[in-house]
């Protein structure tokens, strides 16, 4: 049975990281895990296969989790500039920022796993290796997967969370670690960055339109959060980058997105002025498309609109278009998991109440905004568990 300093289960972002972070201390004794047959699988869909990196202008307060004082604490320790000085001067990847969002100058996520891949590449790695179950025995871990056993000194969870399971990111690392430490220790699991549902019916009629749109997120009559972007409705709801940010906002109550469609409410008024003949959504042929009109109308259950008190209400209802939220898309369709292991239960250099066990990345109950954030929490929660690895196995 194989003896490492360190087992790294999970070959996505935050355990390729971590593996060669390790390796830049100077520990090569470790060893890769992952069940799938390639390295970085779940990385290499990100950005639609560009990979944002990073965020230049990543603020840690945008984050969500359970311990605001440790996000501060690792990312006052790894910051982004660190990321991009390992990936750049380390492992010789060229990036490019456009307005504050990194990425590897090829445009290319594959650019970015070769780069992680060919610098590991006198590390053991194991694909095609999914492990069974875990157990510490004195002070030793023992990792059994369906072919073979291996022991280990420290072990780093990196398996993700629950996005994207056909990825490997199916919750599997959640049930090793039950098996280690309390279930108290975990946050619900649910998916976020993903795309709304919503049971109003006349949304259908508007599937497969876009707009660049204000849009609000309203709970049990409150106002929580704003974006500007485009919003796409869909058969099932809303889609879009907006519509994704807001999906990290969302509560149990009552959840309503309120959208503003337009942006000059003169050019309605003018338009339905000058043609008072024709049905309202003629008049406005090449400013809305007549089914959003339409949807408009029926809404406010009008035919035509002619006087101005009609006119108000109609760029009223175009202004704050409302739609009922019942819930979000799945693990399936969301690029991040909210939940996991709570950062209150976690040391601040990622350890669990098990001596000598971390959890880095996605399996952490901490989640960011679009842009960048998410990658950059899986490359400091790397850099900062494969330093405190270090200054255990040298007692420094």
């Amino acid at each position: 049975m194989s003896l490492y300093d360190a087992i790294i289960i999970g070959a996505g972002s935050s355990g390729l990281m971590c593996a060669a972070r390790l390796k830049f201390l100077g520990i090569k004794n470790i060893l890769l895990l992952d069940s799938n047959s390639k390295v970085g699988k779940k990385l290499a869909i990100t950005g639609n296969g560009r990979c944002n990196l990073t965020n230049t202008e990543i603020d840690p307060k945008n984050y969500y989790s359970d311990s605001s004082l440790i996000i501060d604490e690792i990312f006052g320790k790894y910051p982004v500039t660190d990321t991009l000085s390992f990936f750049e001067k380390e492992m010789g990847l060229k990036t490019i920022n456009k307005e504050g969002l990194v990425y590897p100058i090829t445009l290319k996520s594959s650019s970015v796993i070769d780069v992680l891949r060919f610098y590991l590449d006198d590390i053991d790695i194991k694909l095609n290796s999914k492990v069974k179950y875990i157990v510490k025995s004195d002070d030793l871990f023992e990792i059994k997967t369906a072919d073979d056993s291996y022991n280990s000194k420290y072990l780093v969870i990196a398996t993700g969370g629950c996005s994207y399971p056909n990825t490997g990111s199916d919750g599997s690392g959640f049930k090793l670690l039950n098996c280690m430490i309390p279930k108290e220790d975990f946050a619900p699991v649910r998916p976020v960055l993903v795309q709304l549902c919503s049971s109003d019916r006349d949304l259908k009629r508007l599937s497969g339109y876009r707009f660049a749109s204000k849009v609000m997120l309203e709970n049990d009559g409150k106002i929580t959060a704003s974006e500007k972007g485009e919003l796409l409705f869909t058969d099932y709801g809303i889609s879009g980058i907006c519509i994704m940010q807001l999906s990290r906002y969302i509560k149990e109550g009552k959840n309503t997105v309120i959208v503003d469609l337009i942006d000059n409410e003169d050019d309605i008024r003018e338009r339905i002025l000058k043609f008072p003949k024709r049905e309202t959504k003629d008049a406005l042929i090449g400013i809305l498309p007549d089914v959003l009109t339409e949807v408009i109308l029926k809404r406010l259950n009008c035919k035509k609109i002619t006087t101005e008190s009609e006119i108000k209400r109609f760029i009223n209802e175009l202004h704050n278009f409302r739609i009922k939220i019942s819930g979000t898309q799945n693990f399936d369709n969301a690029q991040v998991t909210r939940g996991g292991v709570m950062l209150t239960c976690l040391s601040s250099s990622l350890e669990t109440r098990v001596k000598g066990l971390y959890v880095i990345g996605e399996a952490v109950n901490v989640d960011g905004p679009c842009g960048g954030y998410n990658l950059q929490w899986a490359w400091s929660s790397a850099f900062a568990v494969a330093d405190a690895i270090k200054g255990a196995l040298y007692d420094v």
